[in-house]
């Protein structure tokens, strides 16, 4: 986390997320993760869909974890598979942000 108080640019060429990127009804919030830089995805209707977190492995390197949360869902639920479907949406416009794509 030092590097993040000392106001390290995480790499350069990312592009920002924009509210534009996100599927309809999808809010992105900071959330804190010890691994990294955490951003936690809510959806209006299903909740918590997940959370993204980058984590710093080299002085030019940074790797995209994304998990999804289920919570007390069962995974072959209608609403789990809604969240799973939107939160991959979500992963992808990210990685595409993430890539400079």
């Amino acid at each position: 986390m030092q590097w993040l108080a000392e106001g390290v640019q995480l790499r350069q060429g990312l592009r920002q997320l924009r509210p534009d990127d996100l599927p309809p009804d999808v809010t992105a919030s900071s959330g804190y993760d010890h691994r990294g830089l955490c951003y936690v995805f809510d959806h209006k209707k299903f909740g918590e869909l997940g959370r993204i977190v980058l984590i710093k492995v080299g002085e030019q390197e940074m790797l995209m974890q994304a998990d999804l949360y289920m919570g007390q869902e069962n995974q072959e639920s209608t609403i789990a598979k809604m969240k799973k479907e939107i939160f991959e949406n979500v992963v992808t416009n990210v990685s595409v942000c993430f890539d400079g794509l």
